[in-house]
């Protein structure tokens, strides 16, 4: 009788355990990750695509403080910018740009990258799997994220709006946490990227 009480009141505070949210993850000052991106476009058709997302939360910015700077580079779908391109680069800077091709241009002024903390405020909706990973799963304002219980630094999924896109989710590869090139940051030089993208 013991033993099933003590398996009980073990098997219930690891019940208890798993319902406690946990604190919500902040992403790596720097890092690298290739996805699968599936894009709703305006008219809810679908659009499969391989990308990499480079990652920077830095001070050396336009304003001097400390800001997320992304990269993603698109190959085979680009959100309704550069159109009949196979590839695409967004930056998410001072300012969101689309480069690509014979295309330079402003997206949305006056955006940077997430900050590390994005998630702060988040809404823990519980422990699930995807892909055979054990996540946390987090919702945030129509963005959700699912993120490894014994790694947080890892993202596993992401799903929310983006640009042009009404939904788009994101199943990312393993990430490599590492500081990156400042470089990739940076606009193609001798070109003008400040008109609006049409």
């Amino acid at each position: 009788m013991l033993v099933l009480i003590a398996l009980f009141a073990i098997t219930a505070s690891i019940a208890c355990a798993r319902a406690t949210p946990p604190q919500y993850p902040l992403w790596p000052t720097g890092f690298k990750t290739e996805a699968t991106i599936v894009a709703f476009d305006e008219e809810n058709q679908p659009h499969t695509h391989r990308s990499v997302f480079y990652y920077s939360y830095t001070n050396k910015t336009s304003s001097g403080r400390l800001h997320g700077q992304e990269r993603h580079d698109h190959f085979g779908y680009c959100y309704g910018w550069a159109v009949n391109q196979p590839s695409c680069t967004i930056l998410i800077t001072d300012n969101v740009y689309v480069v690509a091709n014979n295309l330079c241009c402003l997206a949305m002024p006056g955006n940077y990258g997430v900050p590390i903390g994005w998630l702060k405020g988040a809404t823990w909706l519980g422990i699930e799997q995807v892909h055979g990973k054990t996540v946390d799963h987090w919702y945030s304002h129509e963005h959700e994220y699912w993120s490894e219980v014994n790694e947080p630094f890892n993202g596993v999924r992401y799903s929310g709006p983006n640009f042009k896109t009404p939904r788009q989710f994101t199943d990312y590869d393993v990430w490599q946490v590492e500081p990156q090139n400042p470089s990739l940051f940076d606009l193609p030089k001798n070109v003008d990227c400040s008109q609006p993208c049409p």
